[in-house]
């Protein structure tokens, strides 16, 4: 019996203790036919070479200016669907597609989800070309080849992305720069499905090897 206590409490102490996932950066690029970039993106970083990318939660902005604040930290911490839009000022080219790369943790780097997206379209799918663009700009990061990220209990799922360009001047209200080119600005949304195990799972696996515990002191 004190064996069975002992791994219930356990389990439930290491289910508090989860490791959350962050996403810490985003790069959105214009991308040839195959998802390699052709040379105009969009990042979280600020203060840089690239366009800034600005991300809200509904209406609430996640990033704002071209410094510090243009960065984002968004703990992924809770089961959920969660959909941040996205907003970004216009250049040259009117691309057929869009690449997504999306960092999570701290990495720069190497993306952990990648996505490729038609102009004007909400049909996706994972982008694994060799050149798409880390979060600095440089379009020399291999595409991550996939939808879903995991990070110790989570699972981390793109379930939806668009894409358009529609509406005039949307990135003015999150910036003090004006933009080089006018026009109608980039804009879409995405969405992340996150997943944990239950807390009934880890019920179920502490009991079962707490059974084998006293299965085995038994015999």
């Amino acid at each position: 019996m004190r064996i069975l206590v002992l791994s219930i409490f356990a389990i439930f102490a290491s289910f508090g203790s989860l490791s959350a996932a962050t996403l810490t950066g985003a790069t959105l690029f214009t991308a040839g036919p195959q998802g390699n970039s052709t040379l105009e993106v969009w990042n979280t970083v600020g203060s840089d070479i690239p366009f800034n990318l600005y991300l809200l939660d509904g209406v609430t902005p996640l990033n704002t200016g071209n410094g510090a604040n243009a960065s984002i930290n968004i703990p992924l911490s809770i089961p959920g669907s969660f959909t941040f839009i996205y907003r970004a000022q216009p250049a040259l080219q009117s691309p057929g597609q869009f690449g997504l790369n999306l960092f999570f943790g701290g990495e720069t780097n190497t993306p952990g989800i990648s996505a490729l997206v038609g102009a004007g379209s909400s049909t996706f799918a994972a982008n694994g070309a060799p050149l798409t663009n880390r979060l600095n700009g440089l379009p020399i990061a291999p595409g991550a080849g996939t939808l879903l990220y995991t990070e110790g209990d989570f699972r981390i799922t793109l379930t939806a992305l668009s894409q358009e360009r529609a509406g005039g001047n949307t990135v003015g209200g999150y910036t003090s720069t004006p933009g080089i080119f006018g026009g109608n600005d980039f804009r879409g949304n995405f969405t992340l499905q996150v997943e944990t195990p239950e807390p009934a799972t880890y019920l179920m696996l502490g009991m079962g090897l707490a059974g084998l515990a006293v299965l085995r002191r038994r015999f």
